[in-house]
């Protein structure tokens, strides 16, 4: 099996994955807001309902990125380098994905390195290690740079 062929099945199924977690999200963050309303209705607060609806938020919003770059549903550049070229266009797209590799490279070093000093600190209102919800920062930037060395190697192999 090639690079190109291993990483794109590996990131198929990574943003497969990713993909049914964002379903099971969508719905615990509904769930949870409902019984939120309902026992506001009833005079009841639920502390830990908005916390666990915000980190919900913010995972759904870093996860979601890499699904929406995996379908290329990004506002991309296409057009501006056919207007001079092919060789151009494959310059600009080359230099986009160093740059995009570099800059999820280092979110996700600076958010691993984050993740563990957070250990120590919880939570509000349940308590938890903040590295867990933290956790997604440096998740979703390992998955953008699958995502990126998969489409690296499909480039290469295009222009061969």
């Amino acid at each position: 099996m090639s690079l190109h062929l291993g990483l794109m099945s590996l990131s198929e199924r990574v943003n497969g994955l990713v993909e049914k977690l964002l379903l099971v999200a969508g719905v615990v963050i509904s769930v949870v807001l409902f019984i939120q309303v309902l026992a506001r209705y009833f005079g009841h607060s639920l502390s830990w309902s908005e916390e666990i609806g915000r980190y919900l938020l913010v995972a759904t919003t870093f996860l979601g990125a890499t699904v929406a770059y995996k379908r290329a549903h990004f506002i991309g550049l296409a057009g501006f380098g056919a207007r001079f070229g092919l060789l151009f266009e494959q310059v600009v797209l080359r230099g986009l994905q160093l740059l995009n590799l570099g800059c999820f490279g280092l979110i996700t070093w600076y958010g691993t390195k984050y993740t563990f000093n957070a250990w120590e600190q919880t939570s509000t209102a349940i308590q938890m290690p903040m590295s867990l919800p933290i956790s997604v920062v440096p998740l979703s930037g390992a998955i953008f740079l699958l995502h990126i060395l998969a489409d690296m190697t499909k480039s290469r192999q295009v222009a061969a």
